[in-house]
């Protein structure tokens, strides 16, 4: 290069003299005439082919020529003119002009918008004309301007043209014309790559922020690459990829084992552990596949801003022998603060650009896992869902999710940090020598012990069990918190709580022990290191001086290998909970699935049978059955016969053992216990479906829905708490079967859904919709039922025992045969009756107090609640600058509105969810598994739309203040450079070493100030449940109240009020009236008459709003709620079990013994069931009891009334779900049993009150009609027409 400097007269290419060692720096002619010009066109000539290619690859769309790129056009133009003037003057020089405008226009064919590549050249271009550019002042200024005007003209002409490309380059150009139109995008999209780097496009929303609180509307759509549908999209094909694979392995272990090779019980857990351990890994590297390429952008990042980080102590180095060399020109001291400052500035750059990459790929992960957790969630069978609790889900979702997002942000420290400071030591030992060994030392004495602590802790992740344990049993709780009032068995349960809360705490605290000794020795190593360090180069050698440059320095880097030391241990922490986080979401995602070929889904056909079941083993019998399409097959059977497991059957729910099913046509399902989902009552019948009023109208009225609405505030616009709690079980049931009818389905599988309606509603139902006048009297109907005044009219009649089909035919056959079905019929004609179910009266629709609670909170609003840890308490700092608390006002504002908006989204996913779970059975037989993933999927972004911004507003701040950090350092250094006659390298060293670590100190005090703030969001959630009405005290130690009360059990009513809500119509009114003791009293009527009312005013679950009580002549409102509830007895219309043993759902405290147990279960027909389970009183009950049917589950009720034997017992519908045969035994031994009690019945069948004391009749709170039964019906009043409608009369 020198040679060719010389033959074209220049001088050599590099001169120190004239760089370096001078008073007035300055590059060789040579230099500036070859480096200075030819670097830029390398640049774009040698980088153009890669770019082009990239660009291939890249369609969005085509720019329209607009006002930007004309501009750059003309301009490209321009420049390429000047170049090709001088190609003609000077061969050597290339025209890299043309290619840029070249460039321009094929970015805007393909739709790129803001060019890296171009701005990186131009800023190269401007740069090296800057020599140049000083080069031509200074001739100016010694030789004027006229010397060579012409030449001066045209460079500046050129360097301002450039300047003005360089300018236009930190622009974006608008959208392409075929991008779809979006609402309210996100402003990255349209922001230059300048923007981008810097997050100047989010200044629009903090200001918005700032100036009015936010709104879900104000906050940008998703960008496609971070929305559900595109993210699950992609990672579903490479999970279905990973999961076959496994499903081969098993298949061939599997085969080997068929081979005749028996396994032992140990080599089965093994590969059990292996699978599970697999599994995670699996959707590890499902994950690293779909998102490690944009990951790794962010890790090369973190490479870059490493690279500059170290290059920070060097430069201040420099800056310290400069200060101690009175000799050097001052410019090296102001290059060496610039440098400085640029240096910082770039890292901190590039450190946010790779945590904006974290964040943007945990966000992503986070959304792909909660998809694939939803959607299996809908296809798991029932084994599998019956290890797999709505908890335990909910809890992947939010707790595991989280931790994977966790991982994403730490898991380069796991080998980041190692190196960083293995590069921290190697500098020390250029500045100490060997006494740097003391610092490797002190650090090799910290790994062990912190990977001993990590070990540790990652033993200690068994607390994830005691969480899945309590968040399950509060689920439950949550559920049932109604039952547990009625039966006051709060402590019990408060008691189980606290044991798995507990067990939690202890882990949780044994863990964070450790880690807090991790984080300690990580904390107190820089003093260590920087100690052990300086104290042994002191000491080895009396020469050894510890100067300004040795020490500050040393501790840049001693302050560098603070950030990987206290880093290690949290990613090591994050990395172990992760692990075990992927090992509970890939065991989750590869349980076993329902089979597809469980059932044959065949198109519609009027020819066709409707359903076909051939030699189908489920669990019952191996009889050919066909079903014609258009013909209503009842199934009965007594308790546990196996009736809804033929339904499930049908549906693909159960394993097929053999045998074929084939299903014609679609279908459409209620269930024995109906789905309700928290919204309108008529998205709840629409079920996604398109309103068509006259045929919506027809199925309200089919349904006997119309009166209900009249009651409603909304009417159908009513909003439908979770599980329908705001809906009494008629009510529910009604909806589930208008539902069903709605959808128009060729195949109708209703599973007792009579049992919850009053009986002149069930024969309306009956008649207008099942029967064979009903609006589905052309479609096939399978109707399980006990009721056997409908069994005439079915077309065919299925009678099952044991699991087993027993006999088929019409009725007339079936009691021609005089078998089974004959003697059923023959032993009931007497009490055949048309079946009903009374239902809860007044509707809960909106109330406050203790018992609205529950029906207005979402459980997964109430999860979130729970899982609140509400941590960082700092002291304000009184000395931040103007600057410092403008961004902070700013930034806080924003902030706390975008976590209050996140928060309030991401409950309803959690309840969503939960949902789903619950109703999954539900979602597959209506088909609308896609819809369903559709909701989730919005769900999901529409929190994703607050939680993006949220994780922006951190990075924008932080990159604001560590600019004002680095113009701290910029300032501290070029005082320095200033006053360096006057100042001491020492003092240097202090100022620009502390300067450098404000950078950081002013984000942590801004950071941890605005999660004070952001956390109090938190607190207000709690504030606002702790002031949540309080019920009554449980106890009243000064009460005196007997041992032995209630003695008697006669109750009295005093102008009794009731209202669920003040300003609400009364439930109950002016009610008056006395039971006896011993006294046997009927309460029936319409809906909303008040029936349940009154229960629910002798438990005090609400309280009185004028007028009282008396319980043996003792007001109720006067002793505690235990004391009252403790003492008295229902039997509730929804039997809820709890999981946990069936011993534990009967007597919670322990406080019956085991005879007394089985007598009780013996007078409740439960003896012979419970003898036949493996574990009898210790048989595990699933969640919700649903290992039992329904009628088990209200006899196991029925036996906890029969336990408690008090002086005072309330039914209210208790027989709703059991058949003719076990109501009978029920009303035989209620009888029998509480012949000495006092009995209030909200009636089910009318025929269980006839031979009561007396029956009330409840008419709009009033009481109607009162009298004993006979006399009511001589009166032919309301009775008599209810009597008459069930024919009895």
């Amino acid at each position: 290069m020198d040679t060719l400097c010389s033959l074209s007269g220049l001088d050599p290419l590099w001169d120190w003299n004239v760089t370096w060692y001078t008073a007035h720096p300055d590059l060789t002619q040579c230099f500036q005439h070859t480096v200075l010009v030819w670097f830029p066109c390398f640049y774009l000539w040698v980088c153009a082919p890669f770019y082009c290619l990239y660009l291939r690859f890249y369609d969005n769309g085509r720019i329209s020529l607009s006002s930007l790129c004309c501009a750059k056009t003309g301009l490209g133009l321009c420049l390429a003119s000047f170049g090709l003037l001088e190609m003609q003057t000077d061969r050597n020089t290339l025209c890299p002009q043309i290619l840029a405008v070249l460039v321009i226009h094929l970015e805007r064919l393909r739709g790129f918008r803001s060019s890296i590549f171009l701005f990186l050249f131009w800023t190269l271009a401007v740069i090296c004309s800057l020599v140049p550019l000083r080069a031509n002042i200074q001739t100016i200024i010694d030789e004027g301007f006229s010397a060579d005007a012409m030449r001066f003209v045209a460079f500046f002409t050129f360097f301002s043209l450039q300047l003005a490309q360089l300018i236009l380059s930190c622009f974006a150009d608008q959208r392409p014309v075929t991008l779809k139109p979006v609402y309210n995008p996100c402003p990255v999209e349209d922001a230059s790559f300048l923007s981008k780097v810097l997050f100047w496009w989010y200044g629009r929303l903090v200001v918005k922020g700032y100036r009015s609180p936010l709104q879900a509307e104000d906050l940008w759509s998703l960008r496609e690459e971070d929305t559900s549908e595109k993210i699950i999209c992609d990672l579903e094909k490479e999970w279905a990829k990973q999961w076959a694979k496994m499903q081969q392995q098993e298949s061939a272990l599997n085969g080997t084992q068929a081979l005749g090779y028996k396994l032992s019980e140990q080599t089965q857990l093994l590969r059990k552990l292996h699978k599970e351990q697999i599994s995670g890994f699996c959707l590890l590297r499902t994950l690293a596949k779909n998102f490690g390429p944009y990951f790794l952008t962010g890790t090369l990042c973190l490479v870059i801003q490493d690279a500059f980080m170290f290059s920070i102590p060097q430069v201040l180095s420099l800056l310290l022998g400069f200060v101690r060399d009175e000799d050097a020109p001052l410019w090296k001291g102001y290059l060496f603060a610039f440098l400085m400052f640029l240096l910082s500035c770039l890292q901190s750059l590039f450190n946010h650009q790779y945590m904006y990459t974290c964040f943007s790929v945990g966000m992503r992960v986070k959304t792909a896992v909660m998809g694939l957790v939803y959607r299996k969630s809908l296809v798991i069978n029932s084994a599998a869902r019956r290890t797999c609790t709505v908890g335990e889900i909910v809890n992947l979702v939010s707790a595991d999710t989280q931790k994977l997002m966790d991982f994403v942000v730490y898991f380069n420290a796991v080998w980041v940090a190692p190196i960083e400071i293995a590069l921290c030591l190697f500098f020390l030992w250029q500045r100490l020598g060997p006494s740097a060994l003391a610092g490797i030392a002190t650090v090799i004495l910290i790994f062990p012990l912190n990977g001993f602590i990590a070990k540790m802790r990652s033993k200690l992740q068994v607390q994830m069990k005691y969480m899945d344990g309590r968040i399950k049993l509060m689920n439950e709780i949550l559920s049932g918190i109604k039952i547990l009032k009625f039966y006051a068995w709060e402590n019990a349960f408060r008691e189980r709580v606290l044991g798995y809360r507990e067990k939690e705490l202890n882990a949780l605290k044994k863990s964070q022990i450790l880690y807090s000794i991790s984080i300690a020795s990580f904390n107190s190593s820089t003093f260590l290191i920087a100690f052990a360090m300086f104290g042994v180069y002191v000491l080895i050698d009396e020469k050894h001086v510890l100067d300004a440059q040795k020490v500050f320095v040393s501790m840049a880097l001693i302050n560098i290998l603070k950030a990987p030391l206290s880093q290690l241990p949290f990613a090591m922490s994050t990395t172990m909970q992760a692990v075990v986080s992927l090992k509970r979401l890939g065991k989750f995602l590869c349980q076993d699935e329902l089979k597809l070929d469980s059932v044959e889904r065949a198109p519609y056909h009027p020819d066709i049978d409707g359903v076909v079941i051939d030699n189908g083993t489920f669990s019952w019998s191996k009889d050919s059955t066909p079903w014609q399409r258009g013909s209503l097959v009842a199934v009965v059977g007594h308790v546990g016969s196996g009736k809804s497991s033929l339904l499930s059957a049908m549906l693909g729910e159960m394993e097929k053992k053999s045998g074929h099913v084939t299903v014609s046509g679609s279908v459409a399902y209620v269930p024995q216990q109906a789905w309700i989902q928290n919204a309108t009552l008529k998205d709840n019948i629409l079920f996604g479906h398109e309103r068509k009023d006259s045929w919506y109208q027809s199925v309200l009225e089919a349904c006997a829905l119309l009166p209900d609405l009249g009651i409603l505030p909304a009417r159908d616009a009513t909003e439908i708490g979770e599980k329908g709690l705001n809906l009494s079980g008629g009510q529910k049931q009604r909806v589930s079967l208008a539902r069903a009818v709605y959808r128009k389905a060729d195949i109708y599988l209703l599973d007792d859904p009579l049992s919850a309606v009053d009986a002149h509603v069930g024969q309306h139902i009956f008649e207008n919709v099942i029967g064979p006048n009903g609006v589905l009297k052309n479609k096939t109907r399978i109707l399980v039922t006990h009721g056997l005044s409908f069994l005439p009219q079915a077309d065919l009649i299925l009678v099952m025992e044991d699991g087993e089909i027993t006999e088929m035919g019409s009725y007339a056959e079936l009691l021609s045969r005089k078998n089974t079905f004959a003697d059923f019929v023959k032993a009931f004609s007497v009490c055949e009756r048309k079946e009903s179910a009374t239902h809860r009266g007044k509707c809960m629709w909106n109330t406050s107090g203790p018992s609205a609670w529950p029906s207005s909170s979402p459980l997964g609003y109430v999860f979130k609640l729970l899982e609140v840890c509400i941590i960082v308490i700092i002291t304000r700092s009184t000395s931040l600058t103007s600057i410092l608390l403008c961004f902070q006002s700013f930034y806080v504002a924003t902030s706390c509105q975008l976590r209050r908006l996140e928060s309030v989204s991401r409950s309803p996913i959690y309840t969503h969810f939960n949902e789903t779970v619950q109703g999954a059975g539900v979602i597959r037989a209506f088909g609308e598994q896609s819809r369903f993933i559709l909701l989730a999927n919005s769900r999901v972004d529409h929190n994703q739309t607050s939680y993006f911004p949220r994780f922006v507003a951190t990075r924008w701040l932080a990159v604001n203040l560590e600019f004002l950090g680095n113009l701290l350092v910029l300032a501290a250094a070029i005082l320095s450079v200033m006053g360096r006659a006057t100042l001491s390298p020492g003092i240097v060293g202090l100022a620009v070493s502390h300067s450098l670590q404000v950078t950081g100190i002013l984000s942590w005090i801004v950071r941890a100030w605005t999660d004070v703030e952001n956390n109090i969001v938190s607190v207000e959630r709690v504030k606002e449940y702790a002031e949540t009405t309080k019920e009554a005290p449980w106890t009243i130690e000064d009460s005196p109240l007997p041992s032995d009360w209630p003695k008697s059990g006669s109750i009295g009513f005093q102008e009794y009020g009731l209202q669920y809500r003040r300003g609400l119509d009364w439930a109950l009114k002016e009610i008056s009236l006395s039971v006896n003791e011993r006294e046997k009293v009927g309460i029936v009527g319409r809906t909303g008459a008040g029936k349940s009312s009154l229960a629910l005013g002798i438990f005090r679950i609400l309280e009185a709003a004028k007028g009282k009580i008396f319980i043996d002549g003792i007001n109720i409102a006067e002793i505690g709620l235990h004391q009252l509830r403790s003492r008295i007895t229902i039997i509730p219309q929804d039997p809820v079990l709890f999981s946990g043993s069936l011993r534990m759902n009967l007597d919670p405290f322990d406080g019956y013994t085991d005879e007394e147990v089985w007598r009780a279960l013996e007078l409740a027909h439960l003896k012979n069931f419970v003898s036949g389970l493996p574990d009898k009183l210790n048989h595990e009950c699933s969640e919700g009891g649903e290992n039992l049917s329904l009628g088990q589950r209200q006899l196991v009720c029925l036996a906890r009334a029969l336990l408690r034997k008090t002086k005072i017992l309330v039914l209210d519908e208790a027989t709703a779900a059991v058949d003719l045969e076990t109501d009978n035994l029920i009303q035989s031994t209620i009888r029998t049993q509480f012949e000495d009690c006092t009995v209030l019945t909200i009636a089910h069948r009318l025929n269980t009150i006839m031979d009561y004391t007396r029956v009330i009749v409840m008419d709009r709170g009033h009481i109607a009609e009162m009298d004993s039964p006979n006399n009511l019906i001589s009166q032919r009043g309301q009775f008599y027409r209810m009597c008459r409608e069930a024919g009895l009369v």
